[in-house]
């Protein structure tokens, strides 16, 4: 707790308090001389109160004088409003969170009455860091001089780096004459390790004496990502430890030993010692009550489990074993308890518990079965990984907006130029990629690559490969990257937003001049390859942010197709619920399962951020708690139910029709009679008050809508 707490700086102590400040009077030519002059990110703007309004940045002035400003334009149309800002008595490890969540390098800095007191930026955060770690080793140094363990810290080939001063004592030796000799020359009997061994490992105990005096000495390798760097080599008397490390060390084993006997089983065991605490438990155990080891260990067992009654096997006139059939957290089990006795003496009892039956193997067969038929469906669906050709016109919809969009894509499919598409997550752009590459008759292969999943160390060998021999562990004859297998094809680059900007630049260039290098190899490889990008980030604001290349982003920004959200085509949720069902009880070999039109209703109103993608879960998940072959109202996800009962959107009449499919127009047309009011609130409802688009969500003109709301007083 002492070098926790020894850190507790706040804003003001670094902050930079020397930082000029504009007025919304002052030009652009006035920021852009500051900025030149003083070095820093950020200005704030003060008003004729001297409170602090806004901020000022370069990339502000770079969008002024891109949109032609004039220099003698006054800096008010670009002030940013909404700037990051703290305070002066901020903890500064809070906010360099704070900053690295919100992903910016630079704050102003405010005092309590909200006036300007400086600006914080990144080199002020590492000062203050930097005065930590001079802090942090002070204290290690202090701590590890006083240590009563003898301590040796060694480099990769076995020299002396540091010596405490209990090492000095215990092998007696002077500093100087120890700090960069090996160190057998102090422990000559120690067990000698090769300096270029890559996989160091430790060496165990090991007595030596050194001037008649016995030692324990130990060696600990030291590593970071498998790289051996050095080794610590620990003291003690061997007076003080011997028979504690023995003792300790066999107590540990049998522990272990008992521990790893116990997690092999399927049963649950519980054991408890002669006060009644919870002194062991195995996995099945903690499975079996749902609660985790700390929850368990070391409690009273009538506390923990007060079910089980185990308590009641220490006592003296417990005798044997007892086997009952118990019902513990509404699961059937039987529980055996046995005392458990040291030179004949109740020490404590062993529970175990049984809870698995045959129906576990059911579950397994079960799941055998469905595998089988997963496999046979994937094998009919090999549209989606390249087997038969993935069309168009597979993405299911009747929204005209979606429909135009599917047009021009075909449209664009058969050109070279880039594409760029857009959307949220589960909005279907990988199908767009897929259903492009395939219209576009070229002879390569879809080459799909995740770039929020690739690690930033394996960037360049999964985009370019490497040679043979390019770095250790290397595949023998090299490996071909995504480029090479994308040749003549489509290369999808999905989640374009997140990678590196040192990466774009090496992609610019392979975009630019169509070929590039192997890593560790020297032939240029030419490649015709057509680049699809994805993304659900705004481009354009991280282009302003610098978080993404400017000239990458117009050289894929080609051909743009924005795919509309699930919850802005409203009309095709019946459509794909309907095909989602299909292919599912396909897959889970439920035969024909019939969705109910309180069902389409329910999942009509809701708004889906999940898109394509969570309306599929939600189909899985209710399909799952189905009895019979129509999915009703209840088997939906609960917060699906929730905003309908919410909604308040089906009136009683509904009930009673058998149409088995309901969009939003024929609930309208097969209630005009009974529930017109109801039904013209509803579509108010889901457009948020916007009359035109409900009399189209109703399927009317605007007069007829508007001659309803007078009929109905609804104005």
């Amino acid at each position: 707790m002492l070098i926790k707490n020894s850190f507790t700086q706040t804003v003001s102590n670094y902050m930079n308090r020397h930082v000029p400040k504009l007025t919304d009077q002052h030009t652009i030519l006035d920021a852009v001389k500051i900025f030149r002059k003083d070095k820093i990110w950020i200005l704030p703007v003060m008003d004729e109160q001297n409170l602090f309004v806004g901020a000022l940045t370069p990339s502000a002035i770079f969008k002024a004088l891109s949109e032609n400003a004039s220099i003698d334009e006054p800096i008010l149309p670009y002030i940013i409003k909404n700037t990051i800002t703290v305070y002066e008595t901020d903890d500064l490890t809070e906010v360099r969170s704070f900053l690295l969540e919100k992903q910016v390098g630079q704050a102003v800095v405010l005092s309590a009455d909200n006036r300007v007191s400086g600006v914080l930026d990144t080199k002020n955060i590492i000062q203050a860091y930097k005065t930590r770690s001079d802090t942090y080793g002070y204290s290690l140094e202090s701590l590890f001089q006083h240590m009563q363990t003898g301590i040796l810290a060694l480099d990769y080939k076995g020299r002396i780096l540091v010596a405490n001063h209990a090492a000095e004592s215990m092998c007696n030796i002077k500093r100087d004459y120890s700090i960069g000799h090996h160190f057998s020359e102090i422990f000559p009997d120690l067990i000698e390790f090769k300096s270029d061994n890559p996989q160091m490992t430790d060496i165990p105990l090991q007595r030596i004496t050194i001037d008649h005096k016995k030692l324990l000495v130990k060696y600990k390798s030291l590593s970071r990502e498998s790289k051996y760097w050095g080794g610590i080599i620990l003291i003690s008397d061997l007076t003080d430890y011997e028979e504690i490390a023995k003792e300790l060390e066999i107590t540990k084993r049998l522990e272990r030993t008992l521990q790893t006997v116990l997690n092999t089983t399927n049963d649950a065991y519980i054991v408890i010692d002669q006060t009644g605490k919870i002194d062991m438990i195995n996995e099945a155990a903690m499975d079996f009550t749902k609660k985790p080891k700390q929850q368990l260990l070391g409690r009273s067992v009538k506390l923990a489990i007060p079910e089980i009654h185990l308590e009641e096997a220490l006592n003296d006139d417990f005798q044997g074993e007892k086997l009952e059939a118990m019902i513990i957290e509404k699961r059937k089990c039987l529980v055996q308890k046995t005392p458990i006795f040291k030179d004949h003496q109740r020490v404590g009892t062993i529970a175990k518990i049984i809870y698995k039956d045959l129906n576990k193997w059911k579950s397994v067969i079960k799941t055998l079965t469905d595998l089988e038929k997963e496999v046979s469906f994937y094998r009919g669906e090999l549209s989606l990984i390249g087997g038969t050709p993935f069309d168009l016109d597979d993405i299911i919809t009747q929204d005209p907006e979606l429909k135009k969009l599917k047009h021009f894509a075909r449209q664009s499919a058969s050109g070279f130029s880039n594409v760029l598409l857009l959307g949220e997550s589960g909005t279907g752009k990988e199908l767009f990629a897929r259903g492009i590459h395939n219209a576009s008759h070229r002879t390569g292969k879809f080459i799909k690559v995740n770039c929020a999943a690739i690690p930033e160390e394996l960037w360049e060998s999964e985009f370019f490969g490497y040679a043979d021999g390019a770095f250790t562990g290397a595949k023998k004859g090299g490996k071909p990257g995504k480029f090479e297998l994308a040749h003549n094809g489509t290369l999808f680059l999905d989640e374009i937003g997140d990678m590196p900007l040192l990466m774009q630049v090496k992609l610019l260039r392979v975009l630019q001049e169509k070929e590039f290098e192997r890593v560790g190899g020297n032939e240029t490889i030419n490649v015709n390859v057509r680049i699809i990008a994805a993304t659900n980030k705004n481009l354009t604001e991280m282009v302003a942010k610098n978080e993404f290349r400017e000239d990458l982003f117009y050289r894929l920004n080609v051909i743009v197709l924005n795919i509309p959200p699930l919850r802005e085509r409203a009309h095709d949720i019946p459509l794909l619920a309907k095909s989602i069902t299909k292919k599912l009880c396909h897959l889970m070999g439920l035969g024909n399962v019939h969705l109910s039109k309180t069902v389409l209703m329910a999942l009509s109103m809701y708004q889906w951020p999940g898109n394509v993608r969570e309306l599929e879960n939600a189909v899985e998940r209710a399909l799952n708690a189905i009895e019979s072959d129509v999915l009703e109202i209840e088997h939906l996800p609960e917060y699906i139910q929730k905003q309908k009962i919410n909604q308040s959107s089906e009136p009683p009449a509904l009930k009673k029709t058998n149409v088995e499919q309901v969009s939003i127009s024929d609930f309208y047309k097969l209630n005009m009679d009974n529930a017109e009011k109801d039904t013209i609130t509803f579509a108010l409802n889901q457009t948020n008050g916007n009359r035109t688009a409900a009399a189209k969500l109703l399927g009317i003109s605007r007069s007829q809508f508007y001659k309803k709301l007078r009929k109905l007083d609804i104005l």
